[in-house]
């Protein structure tokens, strides 16, 4: 699959997301790499059996305090190879990436895992 192909999933998986959520995004971009870097790696100490599908880096909103002036833009990396490697097959992978697109978003508006996990499961 293509670069492009890929990305066409991700902007597919966001039109479907809720538009309330959508438009409160700013100032999020939103990349995709191949792997996670070596510095993304040992930032969230992935080891080596693991696979990370996507990545939030920045400041949450619910963290925010109006002094972020000069901080780094969030950004949400989402992986291809590792959601090539878990998917069954295109339909799959388009679900894979849906979710993962959800839940680093869902990071940025400040919920953790467990939370996370909670909303998926309804």
């Amino acid at each position: 699959m293509s670069d492009e192909q890929f990305r066409d999933l991700i902007r597919r998986a966001m039109s479907e997301l809720s538009p309330d959520h959508m438009k409160e995004l700013k100032d999020v971009a939103i990349v995709v790499a191949d792997m996670p870097s070596e510095h993304q790696a040992e930032k969230i100490r992935l080891r080596g059996d693991q696979l990370l599908l996507g990545l939030y880096e920045g400041v949450p909103r619910t963290m925010r305090t109006g002094s972020e002036s000069g901080v780094m833009s969030d950004t949400i990396t989402i992986f291809k190879q590792p959601l090539l490697a878990i998917s069954r097959d295109e339909n799959d992978l388009y679900e894979q990436v849906k979710r993962t697109v959800w839940h680093e978003i869902a990071h940025y508006f400040g919920m953790n895992h467990r939370e996370i996990d909670e909303r998926q499961a309804r």
